[in-house]
């Protein structure tokens, strides 16, 4: 008997010691997935979309998920288990069991220039699902993986869009190989809506938009059917499928990209007096993902400027004199540039740094005898995504071309801080 209860007396030491079954359990599993149900409710009497977050299927692999909310657009939290709210984080601690989180979130963005960057209209909304659900940090016990849905729930004769696949414009499956925590991202439209769809090469492209508003659909799939196969070839690890919507007044008269998406104004020219698109500009950001933090916004914008005339010359979308003249307009707006690094880079800037992509390149084909070119730099730079630096660049055009470049020494005035 004394044996007995000695043993007995040990194995609960050990019980206690190690922590209950759920954790212990849960840290002995290398992947674990778990259900994310995202329901977004329209009102439009509200402008605004009531979100719900529902956790079931293996939940207790989530410890807590911090949301970094705006308070002017996300309130109302309410939720099973602990909620804790900060000024700009709302985190959450779900039930083991499961559980779900609420919140509203109002619409309507307005710029500085006027215009809106998401709009919920009469019969229309606008907006990036990013947004609506913002990002957010996951701890996990263990390492885990979401199966995420969404669901739309709208007013009848609504139908959505986004960059998922949905069978009945209602139901959308997200899965992203690039996270371990799948939410809503991109540009989506619902409501009282025109879409048209078009194959190109491994990439589905739908043009969406308001009806009755003039939106140029086929228009801009026929660009693409000449210049999406040309962007391919360059980032051939591409979407599968990328959304373009588009509408007019009140939104903001300009074009803005976003994970496989892009939005762009309905009065926007497909093709500029100045030779360049903004479609394929905005494309062309899409499948690079680089920001260039506070000093190399000029290399993200050189970039998409540079491919978007370019990609059309290759295209035969517009002929070589074309190309040449455009160049010409660029070197005269952007002759008064002595500097390229800066947080943001618009007009003059960006015209200059077109030109400096585009000697870069020159210079990248003759060290190699045209066996290289900008293209193997822009496909390392897709690759790797996140914050591109001016050292970065030069690493990579040190890799491609075999040797440092003098364009890119730290000689070069253009480059200076």
């Amino acid at each position: 008997m004394k044996l007995n209860s000695i043993l007995w007396f040990f194995i609960i030491t050990v019980v206690l010691s190690v922590g209950f079954p759920p954790d212990s359990a849960l840290a002995n599993n290398k992947e674990k997935s778990y259900r994310i149900d995202y329901n977004f409710d329209f009102l439009p009497e509200d402008k605004r979309v009531l979100v719900t977050i529902r956790l079931s299927k293996n939940a207790g692999v989530l410890k807590s998920l911090r949301f970094n909310i705006k308070p002017e657009y996300h309130s109302q939290f309410e939720g099973d288990g602990k909620i804790k709210r900060q000024a700009n984080y709302i985190t959450w601690y779900p039930p083991q069991k499961g559980g779900r989180l609420t919140y509203q979130v109002k619409i309507d963005r307005q710029r500085n220039s006027g215009g809106y960057g998401a709009y919920f209209a009469k019969d229309w909304v606008i907006f990036r699902g990013d947004h609506v659900v913002p990002s957010v940090k996951v701890m996990t016990r263990g390492k885990a993986e979401s199966q995420a849905r969404l669901r739309f729930n709208m007013p009848a004769g609504w139908v959505g869009e986004t960059i998922y696949e949905s069978a009945d414009k209602i139901n959308f499956v997200i899965d992203d190989p690039h996270r371990r925590f799948d939410r809503p991202l991109g540009w989506m439209i619902v409501g009282d809506i025109g879409i048209r769809k078009e194959q190109i090469k491994n990439t589905l492209v739908a043009v969406a938009g308001p009806k009755e508003q003039g939106i140029r659909r086929m228009d801009a799939l026929a660009l693409l059917n000449w210049n999406l196969p040309e962007l391919l070839a360059v980032f051939p690890n591409y979407y599968k499928k990328i959304l373009i919507v588009s509408a007019d007044s009140p939104m903001w008269r300009g074009g803005l990209s976003g994970p496989g998406s892009l939005y762009m104004h309905k009065d926007r020219p497909m093709i500029g007096e100045d030779g360049t698109s903004t479609l394929i500009h905005e494309l062309i950001h899409t499948a690079m993902r680089i920001n260039g933090g506070e000093q190399d916004d000029w290399i993200v914008e050189g970039f998409a400027e540079f491919y978007s005339l370019e990609l059309m010359r290759r295209s035969g979308t517009i002929p070589q004199q074309r190309y040449e003249l455009t160049l010409s307009k660029l070197y005269k707006r952007g002759a008064d540039i002595k500097k390229l690094r800066g947080k943001n880079s618009k007009g003059a800037t960006t015209a200059r740094a077109v030109l400096f992509m585009k000697e870069l390149d020159d210079n990248i084909r003759a060290m190699t005898h045209n066996k290289a070119s900008l293209d193997d730099v822009a496909k390392k730079l897709a690759l790797k995504r996140g914050q591109v630096s001016l050292k970065l660049l030069r690493s990579y055009v040190k890799e491609v071309a075999g040797a440092p470049l003098d364009i890119l020494s730290k000689n070069n005035p253009l480059l200076s801080d």
